[in-house]
């Protein structure tokens, strides 16, 4: 009798557990979620311009059709400011140009001042605070495609870097589609344009450093370094003269475990290197000069670095050896600087570095002075007289 009474409370619990399985909406617990996947279906994944986005507060769910994350899934994601009122129980998120609000237990969301419905709404699961992607979507003006097949969900979303994001008188650029902003003297920002040079390599973006000279009262040089690979080795260097707001002109160079000191103006021009062809842009945005200091080198293959440039002169780095080459434009050849200077190169400092700096010109700007530092930072001067046989 005791058996059969156990068997009958075995038999009635498994009806009610079947009964809540087949009667409950698709809310599903992220451990329950991750078990049930793993058996049955393909891991929920979500990726945000290419990077998966993982939380150690759980995996994604589905509610009502609906991926849902933990919220401080986004807490880290460049260029996102992501907020949660314990009090209000209200959600806020936004970028650059977009920002959204919802509260928890409700299914509509103000995103850009607009009402917008759900089909599920914030809510706790395994203790922790899940928001609908859909949500986040539109909050950092992203774009959702859900790959049902695969159950995977990828947001291309604006990540913005550059100074101009908070400070004025100052560039950032959306690294996902190269498009390039200004943030004027009064903090208004401006739309300068789309440079397909701009458009970086998804995941190196977050680092990428953006800095301008002025030229003219209406024109400035934009320079972006944007590294990649691992440990960064590849650096582009990318150049853009902007004049009344508008890409006029503009330049890409790349350079792989070789860091580059382009010089940024000359005699009141911008200086515009894609590693091979060096042009001096005036304030007009004509293009007043050009060479092929590669060429001009002797090495066309090589990409180089412009440092110095003079009436008769160019001062150029390779960024294969890292070699300073003084091209003597009067007698149209270049000089190794640290065979001229007779340098061992075992006295060098480093990988990629022989040393050598160019420090001016003296007279009539014929003699050219140059520093050179040894491994063990002793340093000693040498100069060259232009035009010498």
């Amino acid at each position: 009798m005791k058996i059969l009474k156990k068997f009958t409370r075995a038999l009635g619990f498994g009806i009610l557990i079947i009964g809540l399985i087949q009667s409950t909406p698709s809310i599903v617990s992220a451990a329950a979620a991750g078990k049930a996947q793993s058996t049955a279906l393909p891991v929920i994944r979500v990726y945000l311009n290419n990077n998966q986005i993982t939380s150690s507060s759980g995996a994604p769910s589905l509610v009502n059709g609906t991926v849902m994350l933990p919220l401080d899934s986004f807490y880290y994601i460049s260029g996102l400011t992501v907020k949660y009122d314990e009090r209000t129980k209200v959600i806020s998120i936004e970028n650059m140009f977009t920002k959204g609000s919802m509260k928890s237990g409700e299914r509509t969301a103000t995103v850009n001042g607009k009402k917008l419905a759900y089909s599920a709404a914030p809510q706790q699961i395994n203790k922790q605070l899940y928001v609908p992607l859909r949500f986040v979507n539109d909050a950092i003006g992203g774009t959702l495609d859900w790959k049902a097949a695969s159950r995977e969900a990828v947001i291309g979303y604006p990540e913005f870097v550059g100074d101009g994001r908070t400070s004025k008188d100052a560039y950032f650029i959306n690294g996902v589609n190269g498009a390039v902003y200004k943030r004027d003297a009064a903090g208004v920002v401006h739309a300068v344009g789309v440079s397909a040079a701009a458009k970086l390599e998804p995941g190196y973006i977050a680092a990428t450093q953006i800095s301008s000279v002025p030229i003219a009262e209406d024109a400035d040089l934009v320079t972006i370094q944007n590294s990649s690979g691992e440990p960064s080795i590849n650096l582009t260097v990318i150049n853009l003269f902007v004049k009344k707001g508008v890409i006029l002109r503009q330049s890409a160079a790349h350079y792989w475990q070789f860091y580059p000191d382009n010089l940024k103006t000359y005699n009141g021009n911008a200086v515009m290197n894609d590693g091979h062809t060096v042009r001096l842009i005036a304030p007009d945005a004509s293009v007043k000069q050009t060479w092929n200091i590669s060429k001009l080198a002797g090495t066309p293959d090589v990409s180089y670095a412009i440092e110095a440039i003079g009436e008769n002169y160019l001062v150029v780095r390779s960024s294969s050896e890292g070699l300073l080459t003084l091209i003597d434009l009067e007698m149209n050849k270049a000089i190794l600087l640290y065979n001229e200077f007779g340098i061992n190169p075992t006295d060098m400092p480093g990988f990629k570095d022989d040393g050598i700096r160019f420090t001016g010109s003296t007279g009539n700007g014929s003699e050219l002075q140059f520093e050179f530092t040894n491994g063990k930072q002793v340093k000693t001067v040498f100069s060259y007289t232009l035009g010498k046989q």
